[in-house]
C-alpha cells in the first residue's frame, strides 16, 4: 500500500511537471528569447499601433527581414506538416503543424507582454491573409465564440457580466483535465496496460487535446477589449484557434485508427463506453456525427483519407457557419422610434452604472450605446459627467468617435476633470474634432498646468488641431525629459508645418535618447525631402541597432 502510495505520487509530480513545462514553453521561453534578441543583439522594433508611421516602420520592417517570403514560407510549411502527417499517419508531424496554427493565438494573447507578440514572428505566418483585404478573411472562424455569447447569456440573466469568469475557468479547467489525463496516462503506461481506460478517461478518450482545447479557448478570450500596455496590428483569432482545433481532432481519429491495429479490438470496446472528447446527449452527438458517417459509411473513419475528408468537411461547415457574424455589410443599428428599444438602451445605463470599475465589462456595453442614434448620442452626453469616472472617460470617447460638435462643451469642461484618464480622454476628443476652441486652453494647460502628466495627449492634439500659433510651446517640448512627450511634440510639429517639421527631425537624430532617435528617424523617411539623406546616413554607424536599421531601410527607399 505504501508503494502503491508513492507511486501515485510520482506519477502525479511528473504529470504536473509535464504541464508547467508545457505552459513554460509557451509563455516564458519565447520571453526569454524576446530578452536575448532585444538586450544581446539589439533586433529592430517595429511600431504596432495605427497611422503612417507606424505603417511606414511596419513596412520597412517587413520587407528589410523579408518576412513576406518568411510569412508565406511558414505557412507553406504548416500546411505541409499538416498533409505529411495525415498521409503518412505520423500523427506527430501533424500536431506540428496544429502548434504552427496556434502561435498567432499566443501572440494575440500575449500582445501587451512583449515585443514578439507583434506582427514579427509570432505572426509572420499570417501575412498572407492580413493583405488579403477584401474582408477580414481571419474572422471566418467566429462561429467559435458562440459557447462563450451562450454562457454569456446565461450569466446576464442573473445581472452577472461573467466574461472574465469564464476566461478563467475555461483555462483552468483546460489546464486541470491535461494534467489529469497526463497522469492517467502515465499510470496506464506504468501499469503495462495499451489502453487507458480509468478516471478521466470515462469521460473523454482524448482527455490532454481535450484539456488544451480548453486552455487555448481560454487565452484567446483572455486577449483584453482595451489594451492599455500598447496598441498593437492585431489579428483575429477565430480562424487560427479553428483551423488548429480541427487540426488537433483530426490527430485524434488519426490515434483511433492506429489504436485499433495495435490493440486487436481492446480499443473498440472501450471506444464504444467512451465519448470522443466530451460527454453529450446521444441524439447531439448523433447529429453532430452524422457527417462524418455519410462520409465513411461507418460509425467511425477507418483511413487518414477519410480523416481528412472529414475534417475539411467540418472546417467548411464551421466556416460558412461564421459568415453569419462577419460584418460584411453596413453597421447594426437601432430604430429607437420603436418603444422597445428605447427601454433596452435604458435597461443598457441601469446596468452600466452598476458595474463599479469594472472597465473591460463597462467598455464592451457602452459601445453599443452609439448603434442608437441621436438617442445613443444624448445619452452618452448625459453619462459624461456622471461620477463614475471610467463612464464619463468612455462617453467622452465615444461622443469624439462619433465626431459629436455638439459636445464641445463637455470636452472643454472634461480638460480640467480630476481623474487623468478622463482629462486624457477629453484631450485627444478636441484633436479628433479639430476643435480651434480647444486650442488655446491646450496652451494654456502647456503654461500653467493645473493637473501634469497629459503633456503628451495635449502635443497630440495640437498638432491635430493645426493651429501655428502652438508651435513655439511644442518646440519647448523638445527638450523635455520625457521620450514620449519630445517624440510627440515632434509628431505635432510636423503635422502643422512639415518643412518647419523636419528641421527639427533632422536635429533630433542627434538625441541622446535612443528613443527620441528612433522616431525622428521615422519621421525623416516619411518625409521623403533630400536634405535627410545624408543625416540618415551619419546614423549608419549608431549605436543602437534599431536607429541603424531603420537609417539604412529608409536611404534605400528614398534613393530606389
Amino acid at each position: 500500500m505504501k508503494n502503491k502510495l508513492l507511486g501515485n505520487a510520482l506519477l502525479l509530480f511528473l504529470s504536473v511537471i509535464f504541464s508547467v513545462a508545457l505552459v513554460f514553453a509557451f509563455i516564458e521561453l519565447p520571453r526569454l528569447f524576446d530578452v536575448v534578441i532585444q538586450n544581446r543583439f539589439g533586433f529592430p522594433q517595429f511600431d504596432q499601433g495605427l497611422g503612417e508611421i507606424n505603417a511606414l516602420k511596419t513596412e520597412m520592417f517587413i520587407e528589410g527581414l523579408h518576412l513576406r517570403w518568411i510569412g508565406y514560407g511558414s505557412l507553406l510549411l504548416i500546411l505541409v506538416l499538416i498533409v505529411i502527417g495525415y498521409a503518412t499517419r505520423k500523427t506527430g508531424w501533424a500536431l506540428a503543424g496544429a502548434v504552427g496554427l496556434f502561435i498567432p493565438v499566443f501572440g494575440e494573447f500575449a500582445l501587451t507582454m512583449f515585443f514578439l507578440a507583434g506582427l514579427g514572428f509570432l505572426r509572420v505566418g499570417w501575412l498572407p491573409f492580413l493583405e488579403v483585404n477584401f474582408f477580414d478573411l481571419l474572422d471566418l472562424g467566429k462561429v467559435i465564440y458562440v459557447p462563450y455569447w451562450i454562457l454569456l447569456w446565461f450569466f446576464g440573466l442573473f445581472k452577472w457580466n461573467a466574461s472574465m469568469f469564464l476566461t478563467y475557468l475555461f483555462m483552468a479547467s483546460g489546464a486541470f483535465l491535461f494534467t489529469w489525463g497526463v497522469l492517467v496516462w502515465l499510470r496506464s503506461r506504468f501499469g503495462n496496460q495499451q489502453v487507458a481506460t480509468a478516471w478521466i478517461y470515462k469521460i473523454s478518450r482524448h482527455p490532454q487535446y481535450l484539456g488544451w482545447i480548453l486552455l487555448s479557448y481560454g487565452l484567446i478570450l483572455f486577449t483584453p477589449f482595451i489594451n492599455q500596455m500598447k496598441r498593437t496590428w492585431s489579428v483575429s483569432n477565430s480562424l487560427p484557434w479553428l483551423l488548429m482545433t480541427m487540426t488537433i481532432l483530426g490527430i485524434c481519429m488519426m490515434e483511433e485508427i492506429r489504436m485499433m491495429k495495435i490493440t486487436s479490438g481492446e480499443y473498440d470496446v472501450y471506444r464504444k463506453s467512451s465519448p470522443f472528447l466530451i460527454p453529450l446527449p446521444g441524439w447531439i452527438s448523433r447529429a453532430i456525427g452524422w457527417p462524418a458517417r455519410k462520409i465513411t459509411g461507418a460509425p467511425y473513419p477507418t483511413r487518414p483519407a477519410q480523416v481528412f475528408r472529414i475534417i475539411l468537411l467540418y472546417t467548411g461547415i464551421l466556416i460558412g457557419l461564421s459568415l453569419f457574424w462577419v460584418d460584411l455589410g453596413p453597421e447594426k443599428s437601432f430604430d429607437t422610434s420603436k418603444p422597445e428599444h428605447l427601454q433596452e438602451l435604458s435597461a443598457l445605463v441601469k446596468e452600466i452604472r452598476r458595474m463599479g470599475d469594472n472597465r473591460k465589462g463597462i467598455y464592451s456595453m457602452m459601445e453599443n450605446i452609439p448603434l442608437y442614434g441621436d438617442a445613443g448620442t444624448d445619452t452618452l452626453k448625459s453619462l459624461a459627467t456622471h461620477s463614475n469616472p471610467i463612464i464619463r472617460e468612455f462617453s467622452i470617447q465615444f461622443l469624439a468617435d462619433q465626431r459629436c460638435m455638439s459636445a464641445e462643451n463637455i470636452y472643454l469642461n472634461a480638460l480640467n476633470d480630476s481623474v487623468k484618464r478622463v482629462r486624457s480622454s477629453a484631450i485627444a476628443a478636441t484633436g479628433t474634432l479639430f476643435s480651434e476652441r480647444a486650442a488655446d486652453s491646450l496652451i494654456q494647460l502647456l503654461v500653467a498646468p493645473r493637473f501634469p502628466n497629459n503633456k503628451f495627449h495635449i502635443y497630440g492634439a495640437l498638432g491635430s488641431i493645426g493651429h501655428p500659433k502652438a508651435i513655439p510651446y511644442l518646440v519647448e517640448g523638445l527638450d523635455g525629459q520625457e521620450w514620449f512627450n519630445q517624440r510627440a511634440a515632434l509628431d505635432a510639429i510636423i503635422y502643422i508645418d512639415p518643412c518647419t517639421g523636419t528641421e527639427y527631425a533632422i536635429r533630433e537624430l542627434q538625441d541622446e535618447d535612443v528613443q527620441v532617435r528612433q522616431n525622428a528617424v521615422t519621421q525623416c523617411i516619411l518625409s521623403e525631402d533630400p536634405r535627410v539623406v545624408e543625416p540618415l546616413r551619419g546614423l549608419f554607424d549608431d549605436e543602437d541597432f534599431e536607429v541603424r536599421f531603420y537609417a539604412k531601410q529608409g536611404v534605400r527607399r528614398m534613393l530606389d
